[in-house]
């Protein structure tokens, strides 16, 4: 129990920054992007880091530190291709997440 829930707690600490949550939106409702390097992974949509900066107005560096975050939480993978980075979101987190939350607050 102890282990899920400070797995819990870091995924709810990455959500809770405004910005890594829209991007959270932005990779769970991507469909095929405009960067020649998009494309599906297991045929699920991802964006390129060049999409997330384009769409929030942010730095490269400043998307590399949230996309970060969000790894380190286990909510996204990355793949690189060329000189950008792919970001897809794992699904499965966000499931065991939503899971656990149910079963520690007795939501059910």
């Amino acid at each position: 129990m102890i282990y899920i829930m400070k797995d819990a707690v870091k995924v709810a600490r990455a959500l809770s920054d405004p910005m890594r949550y829209k991007i959270m939106l932005m990779l769970a409702r991507s469909e095929e992007g405009c960067c020649p390097v998009s494309g599906e992974v297991e045929g699920k949509p991802g964006l390129c880091n060049c999409e997330i900066m384009a769409k929030l107005g942010m730095i490269q560096s400043r998307v590399s530190y949230h996309m970060k975050e969000l790894a380190e939480a286990g909510l996204v993978t990355e793949e690189p291709r060329g000189k950008w980075k792919m970001y897809f979101i794992k699904e499965q987190t966000l499931k065991q997440f939503m899971r656990q939350l149910s079963e520690d607050f007795k939501l059910d």
